[in-house]
């Protein structure tokens, strides 16, 4: 057999298998029988498949004699084994079986979940964020998602529109080799592996985002509610790719929030919505438009009408023209002595006001386990 094996009829067979949504047992029973050898699948919830030629029974990897097995993980999924021994296969030839084997495994595997696993497993993913939860407890549910304690992730809180959770995961799916995402109340919780986030292709138009991290995945719980604070500050994407300004707010990066967390943790959009400032720029966007609020978020991050025109790609006049507007609204100059900084807080609180019905003041740490309503 050695001498008529042909790796690239086996790894045709695998790709058929796969674009074809092949059963699982159907994918392992057929590559056994390709290859010659047992095959098999062990998932992060323990279950474990196998397959041998000519459907001899094998119950799994371990029941094969020592130094044969070899082996490639399944990020977030589980394991999936060969038999190799006395294969005609270069190591790199194993290790490209292995892999196309794995994606045809994944692939049948998505297919067959069950929706009670998908509630199960989005408890298990708010578990590793919640302090509450032991944290042996922790480690042990992310070894489930094939990560340690010391893997490193990158933490996002989304919220936005129907879809916007899914659009936004599936965007980061090839840039990270795992992505995991749960709900937790009206706030999506969405965990990476080793993501640089400026390589977040983008939110999707009406969501809002706010990462934290990268971290050790033992210190997911803190950055949890560093992401989920930082929601607040965000501001509703007007275009599904980045890169983003920081002047946009679409995607906010928790580590520049600074003491202004402390609004977000303390302040309720009850308190807020009485403030003068606040209720005049509300005034004032409901008269002219969301336009003039990008406008003055411009200004207020620049210390000069000209800059933000600059900012803004628009002609000083067009700038000038609405700071004046604005100015006559709020009821002050923003060239006087710290009206920058006046304007800049009523903007902030702005927009806790409108994030105000993420979560309750208070409660930021998203430590609740329960199951969203179904």
């Amino acid at each position: 057999m050695a001498r008529t094996f042909d790796l690239e009829s086996v790894l045709r067979l695998i790709d058929e298998l796969a674009e074809s949504d092949a059963d699982l047992d159907v994918v392992l029973d057929r590559t056994a029988d390709a290859v010659g050898r047992a095959v098999g699948v062990r998932t992060v919830q323990g279950e474990v498949w196998a397959a041998a030629p000519d459907g001899r029974p094998v119950g799994g990897a371990e029941q094969v004699a020592p130094g044969r097995v070899v082996t490639r993980e399944l990020p977030g999924t589980g394991q999936v084994w060969l038999d190799a021994h006395s294969l005609p296969l270069t190591e790199a030839e194993t290790a490209l079986l292995l892999r196309r084997l794995g994606i045809a495994a994944k692939v049948a595997l998505l297919g067959r979940v069950p929706a009670s696993h998908h509630v199960a497993d989005a408890i298990a993913l708010r578990s590793v964020v919640d302090a509450g939860v032991d944290a042996s407890e922790r480690a042990r549910t992310w070894l489930r998602f094939g990560l340690s304690e010391a893997s490193a992730v990158t933490v996002f809180a989304l919220a936005g529109p129907p879809g916007a959770a899914g659009a936004f995961v599936d965007g980061l799916r090839g840039r990270t080799p795992v992505v995991l995402d749960a709900p937790v109340g009206a706030v999506q919780l969405v965990v990476a592996k080793e993501l640089d986030p400026g390589d977040v292709p983008g939110v999707p138009v009406g969501a809002r985002a706010a990462f934290a991290g990268p971290c050790a995945a033992a210190d997911a719980p803190p950055a949890w509610q560093l992401a989920r604070t930082a929601l607040r500050f965000a501001r509703p994407s007007t275009r599904a790719r980045g890169p983003y300004s920081v002047e946009e707010a679409t995607l906010v990066d928790a580590a520049g929030i600074g003491g202004y967390a402390l609004l977000a943790e303390t302040l309720s959009a009850e308190q807020i919505a009485p403030v003068p400032d606040v209720r005049q720029l509300g005034r004032l966007v409901d008269d002219h438009g969301d336009d003039m609020l990008v406008c003055l978020e411009a200004v207020a991050a620049t210390d000069s009408v000209r800059k933000a025109a600059r900012l803004l790609h628009r002609h000083h006049n067009s700038v000038a023209y609405r700071v004046e507007r604005a100015q006559r609204y709020l009821g002050f100059s923003f060239t006087e002595p710290y009206g920058r900084t006046r304007l800049f807080l009523a903007l902030v609180l702005r927009r806790l006001h409108e994030s105000g019905d993420l979560y309750r003041a208070g409660g930021t740490d998203g430590s609740s386990t329960e199951p969203p309503a179904q």
